[in-house]
């Protein structure tokens, strides 16, 4: 089978990205609209930039790859008035926010203001003005919404999608280990299946933390790592190996799921995983 190198980017970017199209607008809705709707788990597919020629853009190549690299295939979960952000490894940060009518949102932890470039029931669109040495571009945030009604009731935000996040404070049982296993294959199975849903063309083997190897067809187990960010999700090496057993045990109990779609394939192969474990370890 052919490996695919999931860290290439799929299109080439001028500057950060692509022009992002930003069609629709929030005018016609009230403050607690906004913040109505805004509330949910997005999933940002995409970092792009308004329309800017590349000598525009130049002085500012860094800066904006940087964001790129920080938010693009991150999730972005909002509730009343907090907000949850992932950094590029996919580690969670708590932030405050709150509506600047009409159309902006400011953080009390941060200092730069977002605009609400489009809201709709699917995708939000959020702008970030970057300045440097008097030049100056508008970063673009594209985010598809993960409707829980399309996931089985769950979306990434849902607390038994999250529950491999908390680290351990003492050495957990098979069953406990087992659950944080199954939610971390679910939350994933999830999130393919979002990004897949976003029409975006590619994924970061970095945003996961499963110790898997993957393939066009296929996933493989990698060898276990002891200093790898699956065993850091653990409380002890011991405790890893236990987990990493689980999934060396159950890996090819069922067939591979036949996708013509790499990305749903490996979500179903995730999900089936899952049920497997979670059926034959029982506390």
């Amino acid at each position: 089978m052919r490996l695919i190198f999931c860290l290439l980017f799929l299109w080439l970017m001028s500057g950060c990205g692509p022009a992002v199209n930003t069609p629709g607008g929030i005018k016609t809705l009230a403050p607690k609209q906004i913040e109505k709707k805004l509330q949910g788990s997005w999933l940002v597919y995409k970092v792009g930039t308004r329309e800017a020629s590349e000598k525009q853009l130049e002085p500012l190549q860094d800066t904006l790859t940087r964001l790129r690299n920080r938010f693009e295939l991150t999730a972005l979960i909002i509730g009343p008035h907090t907000l949850l952000l992932e950094d590029s490894l996919g580690r969670q940060q708590k932030r405050t926010w709150q509506l600047l009518p009409p159309d902006m949102i400011g953080m009390q932890e941060e200092e730069p203001v977002w605009e609400i470039v489009s809201l709709s029931d699917s995708i939000l669109t959020l702008s970030l003005r970057v300045d440097h040495k008097k030049k100056r571009a508008d970063v673009l945030l594209a985010c598809y919404r993960v409707d829980a009604n399309r996931y089985g009731g769950m979306d990434l935000g849902h607390a038994t999608m999250n529950r491999w996040r908390p680290l351990p404070q003492h050495p957990e049982t098979t069953a406990q280990i087992a659950a944080r296993v199954v939610s971390l294959l679910r939350y994933d199975a999830v999130y393919l299946q979002a990004l897949n849903n976003s029409n975006s063309d590619y994924f970061d083997t970095r945003k996961f933390h499963l110790p898997f190897s993957y393939y066009n067809g296929g996933i493989s187990l990698k060898p276990f790592d002891p200093a790898s960010s699956f065993a850091a999700l653990f409380y002890s090496t011991e405790d890893a190996k236990t987990a990493y057993s689980l999934l060396k045990e159950y890996l090819d109990t069922r067939p591979y799921p036949r996708e013509k779609n790499y990305m749903l394939g490996y979500a179903g192969f995730m999900k089936n995983l899952a049920e497997v474990i979670e059926l034959n370890v029982r506390s």
